[in-house]
């Protein structure tokens, strides 16, 4: 099979591989250096990735437009492993949400060992955010959180080289585009909007974080999506980033048009107050 073949087939190591050799007997062949920089993404190598883009640039400077493009989501990508490398917190567009002190007391917690005292507190930060509802693709949801229990009040963010994290409960709308080529897979263009007045186009990463490291390639690809066992309830996602809304289990790629409701707290989250 050839590089694409293989990609397609869902064999990253073997095309990795495959454009290793064709860069190094042909260096000066762009199409098969950008499928290789591609590739390197998928495998997290994002040093090499790096390097490859600075050679297209320097090759073709037509092409440095583009290619700076990448280089901010590599940067933005290694912002989000140092951040959750170190068991911190991103950026906000706005003021951190009132409940990001549970969150990091959460953190503290898992990297304590402290596994039931981490849930009770991100149980307690669940009870402080309001029920979100709207629509997703025109039918109406009441609920909306990510499945991974350490990202279940954020949607993850890249703009420039920025890493940030977006409160669910700060989205007005968000809208998906349609994935067209292999990167898009990674990191697909969105535009959102928030109740505080924020515009923006961005990139949402398709990807969980760290998915790169697991042995299957079908979630290093993000065709499969796999929870990982944290312990008392709690998980760690990797593959393709998975939400539950209004009860049930959407990918990032199926959300397509989102808008959300003005969040106000119920009688019922009055009540856990």
């Amino acid at each position: 099979m050839n590089v694409k073949e293989l990609i397609k087939a869902g064999h990253l190591s073997e095309a990795r591989q495959q454009l290793v050799e064709a860069v190094r007997d042909r260096p000066g062949d762009p199409a098969a250096r950008t499928l290789l920089f591609q590739v390197l993404c998928y495998c997290g190598e994002w040093d090499k990735a790096d390097r490859h883009l600075e050679a297209i640039a320097a090759a073709d400077p037509g092409r440095e437009a583009g290619v700076l493009g990448f280089r901010n989501l590599i940067r933005a990508e290694k912002e989000r492993l140092a951040v959750l490398e170190a068991g911190g917190c991103a950026s906000f567009l706005t003021e951190p949400p009132a409940y990001l002190g549970l969150y990091t007391a959460a953190r503290a917690k898992l990297a304590e060992k402290k596994v039931d005292e981490a849930a009770a507190l991100l149980t307690e930060l669940e009870r402080q955010i309001p029920a979100l509802a709207g629509t997703v693709n025109g039918s109406p949801f009441t609920g909306f959180r990510d499945t991974d229990s350490l990202l279940a009040p954020f949607l993850e963010v890249m703009a420039h080289e920025r890493y940030l994290w977006v409160p669910f409960a700060s989205l007005r709308e968000l809208s998906i585009t349609p994935p067209k080529t292999l990167l898009d897979l990674l990191w697909v263009s969105a535009q959102l909007t928030t109740w505080e007045g924020y515009a923006m186009n961005c990139y949402l990463p398709v990807l969980y974080p760290d998915s790169c490291s697991q042995q299957d390639e079908r979630i290093r690809l993000g065709r499969l999506t796999d929870w990982l066992s944290l312990g008392n309830g709690l998980v760690r996602g990797v593959g393709q980033h998975v939400f539950e809304v209004g009860g049930r289990d959407m990918a990032i790629l199926e959300l397509g048009e989102v808008t959300f409701n003005f969040p106000q707290m119920t009688s019922d989250d009055e009540e856990k107050h």
